[in-house]
């Protein structure tokens, strides 16, 4: 007889970036493979099969966040500010992702990397690891051990950076087939590769067009950086003059897809937005990242009004926190500065429930996973995580009837400290 897990606690579940489901009781019913199979009112009867009851009555049954952007090799970075981008890539970067050419330092980064995603409740994630093909095999191994459902890419240059870090552009696009042959799709597609050219300047054009080939021949995803800061634009202007913008360097080396992430995209041109709605191509909005390095304000209203989808990304370690509640908290702050440097406009800061949309089922979007994640709903997998809300309550104010001030008073206590278990697929595999 088979046995289902029925999971009992307060639902909370982003259904549209302006609507959420909040159940109070609620039983998930999840299926061996871990598929949930139901979303009730009220316990469901046993049936033709075996139970495993689990009661977290006064507990939050939260969905995984889904973190569309990061770099492995930085998370130890956090906090270390040396100016703009391109000085912090320089300085600071650069010689960190070196050490990972030891596989000694690329294990033990691996390790500590995935369990600090699933201590935030972060669930799926798309990380750039380093320029090593052994670095980036290494973390595919320990995402496989930790369960997470993971997009990883080894960082593609050929140019423009330290020795220690480019390679030939035939080897680079060699290794990226070889990691997609070994990983691409592993345990029915929890684990995939990602093709990852850091960004413009630091590639050559071939690499770029290589790339764009084996993306149409795989059918993989592609996740870059565009248009973060001014100098950076400048640059790849200055290495790209005959094209158009920054932009069109990429839809013409054919890495404008469905499945492409653009990360940041904070200055980008009307034609630039078009291009990227009429490819398919999604972004990861990065906003504490882009005020650690003063790199700018992204224009989320209009991006999000030009219907390109859009996920949030923690960007560690410009980003200083792999926790989605921080980038929810930085999303709301940055898009109230852009209302107050210019309150003539009709700019509406984004809201709690917004930026809990993104930090879910927007990234699951994004990453083009919504079928299959960033929500708890009958038929998707069962990815969540049990968040002890009654230590943010302890007078018992009514307030958390609510489910906005519920993510409100999540987003701005740090959520992330009163997580206690984290499943996916209806596995446990994080607990406090």
């Amino acid at each position: 007889m088979k046995t289902k897990k029925i999971i009992k606690g307060k639902l909370l579940t982003a259904i549209s970036p302006n609507r959420v489901l909040y159940l109070d009781p609620s039983y998930l019913v999840i299926s061996e493979d871990g598929v949930i199979e139901d979303v009730c009112k009220e316990i469901p009867k046993s049936g033709e099969y075996d139970q495993e009851f689990y009661d977290y009555s006064e507990k939050l049954i939260c969905p995984g966040f889904i973190d569309i952007h990061n770099h492995l090799p930085q998370f130890t970075l956090s906090g270390l500010y040396r100016g703009n981008l391109l000085e912090w890539l320089s300085e600071i970067v650069f010689p960190a992702e070196g050490r990972l050419s030891s596989p000694e330092v690329a294990e033990r980064f691996a390790e500590q990397f995935f369990l600090e995603l699933l201590s935030k409740g972060t669930t799926t994630t798309s990380s750039y690891v380093t320029s090593h093909k052994e670095a980036t095999d290494i973390a595919f191994r320990y995402a496989e051990r930790s369960g997470i459902r993971a997009f990883l890419g080894n960082v593609l240059m050929d140019q423009n950076a330290p020795d220690y870090l480019i390679n030939d552009t035939q080897v680079l696009l060699r290794d990226s087939e070889g990691l997609i042959e070994k990983w691409d799709g592993y345990d029915n597609g929890r684990l995939r590769y990602v093709l990852t050219p850091r960004f413009a300047p630091t590639c050559s054009f071939d690499l770029l067009q290589g790339i764009g080939k084996i993306a149409q021949k795989h059918g993989v995803h592609i996740q870059t950086h565009l248009a973060e800061s001014k100098e950076e634009i400048a640059t790849a202007m200055d290495i790209f003059s005959d094209f158009e913008n920054y932009t069109d360097v990429y839809s013409q080396a054919g890495l404008l897809t469905e499945r492409t992430i653009a990360a940041h995209c904070i200055y980008l041109n009307d034609s630039e937005i078009e291009t990227l709605q009429k490819t398919g191509a999604k972004i990861s909005h990065c906003p504490s990242s882009n005020r650690f390095l003063q790199s700018g304000i992204m224009p989320y209203r209009k991006l999000e009004k030009s219907g390109i989808p859009i996920g949030l990304g923690t960007d560690v370690g410009a980003g200083y926190s792999l926790s989605m509640f921080s980038e929810m908290r930085e999303a709301i702050e940055s898009s109230k500065t852009i209302h107050f440097l210019d309150p003539s406009t009709d700019y509406k800061p984004i809201t709690s429930i917004e930026a809990f949309y993104l930090a879910t089922l927007g990234g699951a979007k994004a990453l083009s996973l919504d079928d299959e994640t960033g929500s708890l709903e009958k038929g998707k997998s069962a990815d969540f995580s049990i968040i002890d809300i009654a230590q943010l309550n302890v007078f018992n104010e009514d307030f958390f009837s609510n489910p906005e001030d519920l993510i409100s008073k999540l987003i701005y206590s740090s959520g992330e400290n009163y997580i206690e278990k984290v499943f996916i697929k209806g596995k446990l595999v994080y607990k406090k």
